[in-house]
């Protein structure tokens, strides 16, 4: 609604409070009421004159296109990513979930969410409520007891906080579905879930669950466990009524983003700045191809695989060591989703790369004002921003609306550089052995 300029210029912003910007229930916008996740995007991408239109064609073609991964110049860095038995992850733990699971499924439920382990239904996720690409089966769509499987299973492969993160994410999305009366549309239910591979403790696998405001995709191989890409978003980011009242997310990533960039001195704190207003909603004060009406600043979101991100802003090597550990912590809350032990390694990979990881800002920089930031190294690259309204009626980016996102660059995302690296050694163990037989 207010990504529409001519919508927003009518709209007069007085507060930052989000029950200040709801929308009319009897505004078109939120009719028919009864509708469906799956008629309600027919709709919308049937709709040339709806912004997400003309960026879902592009998803769909980027879709299409081979992987390669994340990049600062179009090439990929080698020997960034290698297996470590030191993880020590939940993979045990996983497959035994993953396992009920699939005793849970009917065979027809099965063949609907289970692929291939290089399958491109990976890239299959993308966080508006409307359906791209119909992949996996919906949560909404299964029975109860496959639901509560599905959720054992992100027990099983997330931390407790990590858990409680994404299921926060899910809550919300159903409390935004309360607000605008569209519960068939918004709900806690609203996600797609994939398994790839067979679930084991010594071979690759993964899954992925995504949706409105939440994208995970999480691969493991015999105690590794990689989160990325994954994206967890809320409008609004507060539960202010109801039985979840009081359940907030992202509060911990904005506060943190907001202290590192204030700890930074003058000098560093311009050579952080991006060119950008962070009340821009058309995108005329951005460089060209760094601003959409879906992702606003965001660089690394919905189908953007293959995309080539140069290093911008104040590199680790021009910080203080105090400031490179407040980095670090910054980029470790992204990661409180992954298991302990998965979480130092993914750390200590980081931290190699520190002098090259970048820090990037665009907004105001007090208490008060939405702002846009970026984290970026030849591993990780972490988003986070405050966005204008889809579901309230805020033309203006406020704080209670917030997107992040985590790419794992160099082919780190959905673990295929892990997985191209156990290939390989099977490859050349099978060789090894045929040749072996043949001197028998």
């Amino acid at each position: 609604m207010a990504n529409d300029p001519s919508e927003a210029a009518k709209i007069v912003e007085t507060s930052g409070n989000f029950r200040d910007y709801l929308i009319p229930l009897d505004h078109p916008r939120l009719h028919p009421s009864d509708r469906d996740a799956r008629t309600h995007s027919q709709g919308v991408l049937g709709n040339e004159q709806i912004f997400l239109v003309p960026v879902a064609r592009g998803w769909l073609k980027n879709y299409e296109t081979p992987y390669k991964g994340l990049t600062t110049d179009g090439n990929v860095v080698p020997d960034l990513w290698h297996y470590d038995a030191s993880a020590n992850g939940p993979t045990a733990k996983m497959v035994e979930a993953a396992q009920a699971l699939l005793k849970a499924a009917s065979a027809e439920e099965s063949k609907a969410f289970r692929f291939p382990i290089d399958a491109r239904e990976w890239r299959a996720w993308s966080n508006p409520e409307v359906i791209v690409v119909d992949a996996g089966l919906r949560l909404e769509d299964m029975t109860e007891p496959l639901r509560a499987a599905v959720h054992t299973l992100l027990r099983a492969s997330l931390s407790p906080v990590g858990y409680q993160k994404v299921h926060t994410a899910m809550l919300m999305n159903a409390f935004l579905g309360d607000l605008t009366r569209l519960t068939n549309v918004m709900n806690a239910d609203s996600y797609h879930f994939c398994l790839f591979g067979t679930p084991s403790a010594t071979e690759p696998w993964g899954f992925n669950l995504f949706g409105h405001h939440l994208c995970l995709n999480l691969f493991t191989l015999k105690g590794e466990v990689t989160a990325g890409p994954f994206f967890v978003g809320a409008e609004p980011n507060i539960i202010d009524e109801g039985p979840n009242q009081g359940l907030q997310v992202l509060n911990k990533e904005e506060e943190a983003g907001l202290a590192f960039m204030k700890a930074l001195s003058p000098d560093q704190q311009r050579t952080a700045t991006l060119q950008g207003d962070i009340n821009d909603i058309t995108g005329a004060t951005m460089p060209r191809d760094r601003w959409n009406p879906a992702d606003l600043r965001g660089l690394g979101g919905a189908h953007q695989d293959n995309r080539t991100i140069p290093f911008e802003g104040l590199a680790g090597a021009a910080m203080t060591p105090s400031q490179r550990a407040a980095l670090l912590n910054l980029i470790s809350i992204f990661n409180e989703l992954l298991p302990s032990g998965p979480q130092r390694l993914f750390m200590r990979r980081v931290e190699r790369h520190i002098d090259a990881t970048h820090f990037a800002w665009i907004g105001p920089v007090n208490d008060t004002s939405p702002f846009y930031f970026r984290v970026h190294s030849p591993v990780v690259m972490e988003e986070f921003d405050h966005h204008n309204g889809v579901w309230l009626a805020n033309a203006l980016p406020k704080k209670y609306h917030i997107h992040t996102i985590q790419r794992l660059p160099n082919r780190g995302d959905y673990g295929t550089a892990l997985y191209e690296e156990w290939l390989l050694l099977q490859q050349q163990q099978q060789q090894q052995e045929g040749r072996s037989g043949g001197k028998m």
